[in-house]
């Protein structure tokens, strides 16, 4: 019994072995008959392979020279004077504590706050080369004296206005009474307005009169040795101011001082003169310097993203808004009324501290000690700091400054900003008072500027490779599914013929294999010359891994599609779908047209979206600008070569497609069709889905773009969605065209 169990299993095994023989020699035969009849196929799954390497390839290497480029940019302008900015909590607002930005007059607002302990605390970290104290004082009150000279009696209207101030508050008027001694005793003490009086000498040589103009300058004490570098640092981004000039306008009265009360608005009363002015001098005016609270910047989310903050008014006078109080005065500087004719020029009207949002840069420096003695301790209001190591932009650079800037705020509890790889942006001020009619724009500074462009470039090169690879996986997808489904006619004949499911899909895949290889080897080898000449950006195991993926796909899905069994219904409802264009071309070749289609637009809405939002933040900042003009050109030519990538998706599965149409093409012409009619039939088959698939792919792109956090303009995604459509419609043209003049060319 069990001699005879051993024979049958023996027999059922021999059996077995036999019936797999002779599937595979059958499958073997059925797929050399089926490569030759097919030899055409070869060529798209060819395409696409060195496409989807050819993509990776280029991608990776303009990834490696943006890269490339952005460091070289960022390297030449990484490092300024100093690294460090230190500066006690209160003095940083919140907009900088949001958005990282520095603003650059809060240095001229701020009021000691750190120690002379705390400077040395920072001086014994490791890596700091130079510590740079700044010590603001306050605003010291000058007078300007401008000599004019007025002929002999008279009663004359000196006029003074600051240049760039001309309004009502910014001239300054005097009215002066040329006369002698007697008339000076004998004359009326009280008028209005008050008068100057000035005596001459006789009626005839004329006299010297000094009009004194109210100005402000403020003082901070900087280390000497550092005086020109720090001057160069703070005034950055802050408006120059003109050395003091004025405007000056001198009119007589048309009669005696008893006419000056009815004549103070009246022009027909004084007649103009020629103005002789002398030389102006400065003299400090008040032995206290004048101290003025911050101004108060606020802003929300959506303003900073739009580069804004709104600055608060404190309250509103005769003269306009007021955006600073005055504070004590304090401290004594320069003795009263002591000749200032060594100070430079640069001075603002002492009215104006209190009403300017933004300061102008009427600054003296004097020395540090002189400085600190007026102020007392905690005398310092910033500091620069300098370290060593810091001299190129790399990790480890970055790492110290981090490192050390944590160090500073744990030691000190004062706030750091790192200065290397910052930039300047432009910062629109509007203010809360209804009375401020437009935005004020000013120059601050952006923190980490290097660090986001770098990792910018990077995401975004590393997001349009991924795009690529999606697209191209799903041009071999496309392609499997139009080979696939004209491979149905088979599957259903060997099935009638007895061939099992499991077989059937064997062969297919067998089938698939081979169509593949050829590709697949010249993709290899592709990859491997490239490699062996320049470094790849992927790894070639990730390369040849993503190959193996494109492999397992194209096999996969001509394989279910060849051995789809559609029911009775889905035929009705494709036959009823596509009854003006016959039964030959069946909905799944369409389907997977429009796949590629709307894959396609998809790859070129992205990419635009990701280039426009990109630069868009690149323009924000002077270093950005400068990356984005070096990029230009590598854009440029990646958008190109997206468009290829795009072009040739959409040709191989249109001319797949059209492959799949020639018994329509041929049975078109015998009925007697026109062959200009039948490639507009052409046409306009692949244009109604293109039509869709365009919008679609937009709308897959937009939708991707706003998860990400980037929401594009309401301009640009009306115009995406208006240029899509016609992109994808282009893209079919151009597909179509060639191999439709082809496939007729066998029939006309």
């Amino acid at each position: 019994m069990n001699e005879f169990a051993k024979l049958t299993r023996g027999g059922k095994e021999d059996h077995c072995r036999s019936r797999l023989v002779s599937v595979a020699q059958a499958m073997v035969l059925l797929a050399h008959r089926s490569m030759q009849r097919h030899n055409g196929q070869f060529l798209p799954i060819t395409v696409a392979f060195l496409l989807f390497v050819g993509t990776v390839q280029v991608v990776g290497t303009f990834h490696d020279i943006s890269s490339s480029l952005t460091q070289q940019k960022i390297a030449q302008s990484w490092r300024g004077p100093y690294d460090l900015l230190v500066r006690p909590e209160f003095a940083v607002s919140q907009p900088e504590r949001s958005a990282d930005w520095i603003d650059p007059q809060s240095m001229l607002e701020s009021y000691g706050g750190i120690s002379a302990q705390q400077v040395s605390s920072i001086r014994s970290l490791s890596h700091v080369a130079l510590v740079a104290p700044i010590a603001n004082a306050g605003w010291q009150s000058i007078a300007v004296q401008l000599p004019v000279e007025l002929p002999a009696r008279g009663i004359y209207r000196v006029a003074a206005t600051w240049q760039g101030q001309e309004n009502a508050e910014g001239t300054i008027v005097r009215y002066v009474d040329v006369t002698d001694l007697a008339h000076l005793t004998t004359g009326i003490s009280v008028m209005r307005p008050p008068l100057v009086y000035v005596t001459a000498k006789d009626g005839r040589t004329p006299v010297v009169y000094s009009l004194q103009v109210q100005a402000a300058q403020e003082v901070i004490g900087v280390p000497t040795e550092q005086r020109a570098q720090l001057s160069k640092v703070l005034l950055e981004g802050i408006a120059p101011t003109a050395p003091a000039h004025f405007t000056l306008h001198i009119d007589r009265l048309l009669g005696d001082f008893a006419m000056l009360p009815a004549c103070l608005q009246r022009a027909d009363c004084w007649t103009p003169l020629p103005v002789r002015q002398g030389t102006i001098r400065y003299q400090v005016d008040s032995v206290q310097l004048l101290r003025y609270s911050h101004t108060r910047y606020s802003g929300s989310p959506q303003q900073l993203a739009a580069g804004q903050v709104s600055v608060l008014s404190l309250g509103e006078d005769m003269q306009g808004s007021l955006y600073r109080t005055q504070m004590a005065a304090h401290g004594v500087f320069d003795g009263g009324n002591e000749d200032a004719g060594g100070i430079p020029p640069h001075l603002m009207p002492l009215y104006q501290p209190e009403r300017q949002p933004l300061l102008a840069g009427a600054v003296r420096f004097i020395s540090l000690e002189r400085a600190c003695s007026l102020i007392g301790s905690n005398c310092f209001s910033g500091l620069y700091v300098r370290l060593q190591g810091v001299e190129q932009y790399n990790q480890r650079s970055l790492a110290l400054l981090q490192a050390t800037a944590a160090a500073i705020t744990t030691h000190t509890g004062l706030h750091v900003d790192i200065l290397d790889g910052s930039s300047v942006r432009e910062v629109a001020i509007v203010s809360s008072s209804p009375y401020a009619g437009h935005a004020l724009r000013s120059s601050w500074r952006v923190v980490g500027v290097a660090v986001q462009l770098v990792q910018g470039v990077d995401v975004m090169q590393e997001l349009l490779l991924a795009l690529c690879t999606f697209v191209s996986v799903l041009a071999i997808g496309a392609a499997a599914v139009l080979v696939g489904s004209g491979r149905r006619k088979e599957a259903l004949l060997l099935q009638q013929l007895g061939w099992q499911s499991k077989y059937l899909f064997c062969l297919f895949v067998f089938e698939a294999l081979l169509l593949c290889f050829p590709g697949y080897a010249l993709a290899v080898t592709w990859m491997i010359l490239s490699t062996t000449l320049r470094q790849s950006h992927l790894p070639s195991g990730t390369v040849a891994l993503l190959l193996s993926m494109g492999v397992i796909i194209y096999c996969c899905t001509l394989a279910s599609i060849a051995c789809y069994r559609s029911t009775g219904a889905r035929k009705q409802r494709t036959s009823r779908f596509y009854k003006r264009r016959g039964s030959l071309v069946g909905v799944l070749p369409m389907f997977a047209c429009s796949i590629a289609i709307s894959a396609a637009v998809f790859l070129i809405a992205s990419d635009t979206l990701l280039l426009i939002g990109f630069n868009h933040e690149l323009v924000v900042t002077v270093l950005g600008e400068q990356v984005r003009e070096v990029l230009g050109a590598p854009q440029v030519i990646l958008l190109l070569l997206m468009l290829l990538a795009a072009q040739m998706t959409v040709g191989l599965c249109m001319t797949l497609l059209l492959q799949g149409r020639r018994a329509e093409l041929s049975l078109l012409s015998k009925v007697g069709w026109e062959r200009r009619a039948v490639l507009w039939r052409l046409l306009w088959d692949g244009w109604r889905p293109a039509f869709f698939s365009g919008e679609v792919g937009v709308l897959l792109a937009v939708a991707a773009s706003s998860i990400g956090g980037v929401l594009p303009a309401p301009f640009v995604a009306g115009a995406m969605f208006v240029g899509g459509p016609l992109v994808g419609v282009v893209l079919v043209s151009m597909a179509t065209m060639g191999p439709a003049w082809q496939e007729t060319k066998r029939v006309y």
